[in-house]
């Protein structure tokens, strides 16, 4: 079952192959993660990685049965061991379905076993990179390997995303591990302060975002959201404040700054949206995470998929990353109703409190394996 309530779609047959190298860090403890709860949704799951890594994942002997380890020879960079660890996988692709690499030299040698191998054998690959220098040659073509070979990208960084837009079918943030939920979110600033500071009238409503700001849909519909609030209501003032960073954060700074639309300075992102009285969550958010957000006990919305909606449960109504009037009518729904935005920002704070990160991230990754497993090949 995933957060969202919903029955997951991937067929229990799938057969998932977690490829690492001498990957550490927040990458691998999402591996670990993913492969203890695919294992415990009843999945046939294994492992490839370095002799260091193995032995590590804490499998239980109850569902051991259903796992194997694989031992590869790939460091964390290139070495001579590199065709061995690629002709590996190569032998055990015809076995699975699904494989998902985790950092970028895992990645690349994923590409790399698909060498020789009939197209009717390819698993579909996902790869989750961290971020790369374009301008080192031996990165620079292990990320364009996992550019013709990926079927999905869940980038750590921003960089990465955009890299990969448009050249993979799926591209996505990473979900990572939380270390601490109790992360310092101080809110500094005192919420008249801000919005003076802002420049909002007093009166005005303040609707704010993390949301990314580069071409995407959801940064779409919310654009046109904001332009079309107050000529919808005009009974009120809405101004939606943004947060978020990306290679058109200048753009829309400049061409919807008389649209009811600010970009407000990211170092002030906890401030701002601390002040806002109703949050926009996004698949795709800079600076602030899911859990952040719920930290700051916000009435929210989430636009984009039910699968990544599925963290917030039920404390924020999802709206399709296309649907304008579905946004809309969310945020001027919680704008109508006082209670209701009480109830929603007390639901927030309980949830991040209430939701297992780790388990939610592996439910997610088996939704995602779902929407892989149907991409045409064509």
């Amino acid at each position: 079952m995933s957060e969202s309530g919903e029955v997951n779609p991937l067929s229990a047959d799938t057969r998932i192959l977690h490829v690492l190298a001498d990957t550490t860090g927040p990458v691998v403890e999402v591996a670990k993660l993913a492969v203890l709860g695919h294992l415990r949704a009843g999945f046939k799951v294994a492992v490839a990685a370095h002799r260091s890594l193995l032995g590590t994942f804490g499998v239980p002997e109850e569902l051991a049965g259903e796992f194997r380890e694989i031992e590869l020879t790939a460091r964390r960079r290139l070495t001579t061991a590199d065709p061995g660890s690629a002709f590996t996988l190569h032998k055990y692709y015809q076995h699975v379905d699904i494989v998902h690499a985790h950092g970028l030299h895992a990645a690349t040698l994923a590409g790399l076993a698909f060498t020789g191998l009939p197209a009717r054998l390819h698993p579909k690959v996902v790869a989750t990179i961290e971020s790369f220098d374009s301008a080192n040659v031996i990165e620079k073509t292990g990320a364009e390997i996992v550019g013709r070979t990926a079927t999905a990208v869940l980038g750590t960084t921003e960089p990465v995303v955009d890299y990969y837009g448009g050249r993979v079918p799926v591209v996505e943030r990473a979900e990572l591990v939380h270390p601490d939920i109790d992360a310092d979110l101080t809110v500094r600033t005192p919420r008249a302060e801000v919005r003076r500071e802002l420049g909002l009238a007093q009166g005005t409503w303040m609707v704010a975002s993390p949301i990314a700001l580069r071409d995407h849909t959801a940064l779409a519909t919310v654009l046109d959201a904001a332009d079309q609030i107050n000529q919808r209501r005009r009974d009120r003032k809405v101004v939606f404040v943004l947060t978020g960073t990306g290679k058109d954060r200048s753009t829309i700074s400049r061409e919807f700054s008389d649209r009811g639309v600010l970009v407000a300075p990211a170092g002030d992102l906890v401030d701002v949206a601390a002040a806002a009285d109703v949050v926009i969550a996004s698949e795709t958010m800079t600076g602030l995470s899911h859990e952040d957000l719920m930290q700051l006990s916000k009435p929210a919305v989430f636009i984009g998929s039910d699968r990544r909606a599925g963290i917030w449960g039920e404390a924020a109504k999802a709206v399709p990353a296309d649907d304008t009037e579905a946004l809309l009518r969310e945020i001027n729904h919680l704008l109508d109703d006082p209670a209701g935005r009480g109830t929603s920002a007390v639901a927030a704070k309980k949830r991040v409190i209430d939701v297992s990160n780790g388990a939610a991230i592996s439910e997610t990754l088996l939704d995602l394996y779902a929407e892989v497993d149907a991409v045409s090949d064509s």
